[in-house]
């Protein structure tokens, strides 16, 4: 590795070229290429470019905070491109844990130190693992939006630590305990609901949203388009955040019949509620047509599993007990991703799918077949 003290920084072999690492003060500035003349070059472009920005900022007095881009940012800006609830997530962290500590400091002297005392602080104070990752990368989401409006030249925070979340041990139900805790389910609106969450993988959200529109008797079948959010303090119908979330599933023999039968069971309800049925349209809705509290929901999930005797989980493991079915039956990883509407098969496979004991079989079986068949080839 060749290291210079002159502002050349150092460069290395990289891939099918060369890298070019330049550290000014605490951001460091890298660019690749086919040479290490090119690799420099590009590098020292970066540094130059933003040292342009930089000054630029300067010369405009660099009065600009953190807290005043921040805030109008989030309110301009940020809150059009996520939903509701996110939105009020991000003005959470940004209002109770990154403000009060570097919402004084100017764009332009932000450091990598700012962003790692950030986390010390909110570790200090007792937050989640997971509430520092979400403050970090939302500081940096905002960092990079700075950098958009011409006011900074790099982003501190990419060379400030990351936050490494360990992974939550997953427990899905067998397909013995699926089969158990739907059939012990009092009612067929209670079935319908596990079905749809443990069969079907659906996200509390969109099971509680679906509506009887994007259900087709005559195809036998579902589109899953819209979910059910709190927004204001209400309970919204709204529209999936990403495409790959948007899908068409098939229903068999069992469900259909479940749903024509929950259809009655609303019907039922919207006459006895009269004018003060609100007609959403929904699947799940409550006693007034509204859509149901998720808290409600939950409660009622783990009564279903109380009765069936098996121990309580979260409602969000159907999904992986749903995912881990569909592998041991032997589906495809593309068809299971598009089944719970993941947007990449990377997302399916470490988060959601988890090698069981058939599965294992099902490779040690197949160990076996190699070993016959090379030792059949030798003889």
């Amino acid at each position: 590795m060749n290291r210079k003290h002159n502002g050349d920084g150092y460069t290395y072999p990289f891939r099918h070229g060369y890298r070019t690492v330049i550290q000014v003060r605490t951001i460091q500035y890298s660019a690749t290429g086919k040479t290490k003349a090119e690799s420099k070059r590009k590098a020292k472009a970066k540094v130059k470019e933003a040292e342009r920005l930089n000054w630029g900022a300067s010369s405009d007095g660099g009065k600009t905070t953190l807290n005043t881009f921040m805030a109008l940012w989030l309110e301009t800006e940020h809150r059009h491109s996520v939903a509701p609830t996110t939105y009020r997530r991000y003005q959470q962290l940004a209002t109770i844990h990154i403000l009060p500590l570097l919402g004084h400091k100017k764009l332009v002297n932000l450091d990598r130190h700012d962003a790692n005392g950030l986390l010390d602080q909110m570790e200090k104070s007792g937050q989640s693992l997971r509430s520092a990752r979400q403050a970090r990368a939302l500081l940096s989401v905002c960092l990079n939006a700075a950098i958009g409006h011409d006011l900074i030249g790099a982003n501190p925070v990419t060379a400030s630590r990351k936050v490494r979340i360990p992974r939550f041990e997953i427990d899905p139900l067998t397909v013995e305990e699926v089969g158990k805790v739907i059939r012990l389910a009092p009612t067929p609106t209670m079935q319908l609901r596990l079905e749809l969450a443990l069969y079907y993988g659906l996200r509390q959200g969109e099971a509680l949203g679906l509506r009887w529109k994007k259900v087709s008797f005559d195809n036998d079948e579902m589109n899953v388009t819209h979910q059910v959010q709190s927004a204001n303090g209400k309970r919204e119908l709204v529209q999936l955040k990403t495409k790959s979330s948007y899908r068409t599933l098939p229903l068999d023999g069992r469900t259909i019949e479940l749903l024509r039968s929950q259809k009655a069971e609303v019907a039922r309800m919207k006459l006895g509620s009269g004018k003060e049925w609100n007609d959403l349209d929904l699947v799940f809705p409550n006693a007034e047509g509204k859509p149901i509290a998720s808290r409600w929901d939950y409660d009622q999930w783990h009564r279903a599993l109380d009765a069936a005797g098996i121990s309580r989980r979260r409602l969000h493991d159907a999904r992986h007990t749903c995912a881990t079915l569909l592998l041991e039956a032997g589906l495809d990883i593309e068809l299971i991703r598009y089944w719970l509407g993941h947007s990449s098969i990377e997302l399916t496979s470490s988060t959601y799918i988890h090698l069981t004991a058939k599965t294992a079989r099902l490779a040690g079986a197949e160990v076996s077949k190699l070993r016959d068949q090379q030792t059949l080839g030798a003889a």
